[in-house]
């Protein structure tokens, strides 16, 4: 999520309220980038991350892109390191729940035809690609309602409803195939 202070002091907030926003929520976050206009920060359950970097192909991947350990500490300071020297990497895609074999057709490696378009480039069979971004889209549009009808934010950060993120939907071995 890019956070700033373009659309009303975001950013301003962000540094005041964080702590305290995610202190009793099972999602935590990481700066990727800071700037005085903005913040890039990756939000993430630490459980399910951990569960994600020993995935063994998941694990592979990264490997292959260079990444030495799958300690998240470690993971999250590189992706932050080659977000500073070349921008946003190609590999953020496996940590926001994009299917593998996207991810890796996106960087060229795999043999799967660009075969379609949606929130991201799909490689390949887009069956499981698009129930992924129908999985995004229905998490958007809870929370837009849910904030829409005056839920205090907060307290839709600190639920659990948020069920695309469960290990049976995030975490499944079809979407971390290549």
């Amino acid at each position: 999520m890019n956070i700033s202070n373009d659309n009303g002091g975001l950013l301003d907030a962000w540094d005041r309220y964080r702590a305290d926003i995610f202190s009793r929520s099972e999602i935590d976050y990481y700066e990727l980038k800071r700037t005085d206009k903005n913040a890039i920060v990756l939000f993430f359950n630490q459980n399910l991350l951990d569960e994600l970097l020993k995935n063994e192909p998941v694990n592979k991947f990264l490997s292959e892109c260079g990444y030495e350990s799958d300690s998240i500490n470690y993971i999250l300071d590189m992706l932050r390191r080659r977000y500073a020297i070349a921008g946003c990497p190609p590999e953020i895609g496996v940590f926001l729940g994009i299917p593998l074999k996207d991810v890796k057709g996106f960087m060229g490696l795999n043999s799967l035809r660009h075969t379609k378009y949606g929130m991201w480039r799909i490689y390949g069979d887009p069956v499981l690609s698009e129930k992924r971004m129908n999985e995004y889209r229905c998490a958007r549009n809870m929370i837009r309602r849910r904030l829409i009808s005056g839920e205090d934010p907060v307290e839709i950060i600190r639920g659990k409803e948020f069920g695309f993120l469960n290990k049976p939907n995030f975490i499944r071995d079809d979407y971390l195939r290549t």
